[in-house]
């Protein structure tokens, strides 16, 4: 029996014309996936994702207050040890088409082992289930926040613990307008 295939890679860049993210998710077996995120939509996976890295750290404590610092202390650790140097290698199948999917939905499975499943999806059609475990999910919402910052969405993506973690806007260079 062969395994699954394996998430290796992820990259999310800002494009302009589209007002858009582009996530793209790159699996061993060289399948590459292709999604848009809106701003809202980014505005809606963020709490979700921080409520997975919450799940994560309740196996370590009960404390509110440590579980957010455990949250904390492993996306920097995740964020530490990922290699966000190396170029993205692009995949050479598209299981969705070569076109970016334009996401609408996102549901979690609970944690089961060492991951939990989160899956993103379109308002119809195919989307992906990733498993990821603690470090995917801070690699994940790094990616993310680095890419809202280049989008100028003005979203305060914080690692914090639990749902409701997007605050007061990001500071960004200042803008000449004209």
């Amino acid at each position: 029996m062969s395994k699954p295939p394996q998430l290796e890679q992820f990259s999310a860049s800002y494009d302009s014309g589209q007002d858009r993210m582009l996530l793209r998710i790159r699996s061993n077996d060289d399948a590459e996936y292709r999604f848009w995120l809106t701003r809202r939509y980014l505005a809606l996976l963020w709490p979700i994702l921080m409520k997975m890295a919450d799940d994560f750290s309740a196996l370590k404590t009960s404390d509110p207050l440590t579980r957010n610092t455990l949250a904390e202390l492993a996306h920097g650790e995740a964020v530490g040890k990922a290699d966000f140097a190396s170029q993205y290698k692009e995949g050479s199948l598209f299981p969705l088409g070569d076109e970016p999917v334009l996401l609408a939905r996102i549901t979690v499975k609970p944690l089961q082992g060492s991951t939990q499943t989160l899956t993103l999806l379109p308002q119809q059609g195919q989307g992906i289930n990733l498993d990821l475990d603690e470090r995917l999910v801070h690699v994940l919402a790094r990616l993310l926040q680095q890419a809202a910052v280049v989008a100028e969405w003005n979203l305060s993506l914080d690692v914090t613990a639990g749902a409701g973690a997007i605050s007061e806007p990001l500071q960004s260079a200042p803008r000449l307008l004209h």
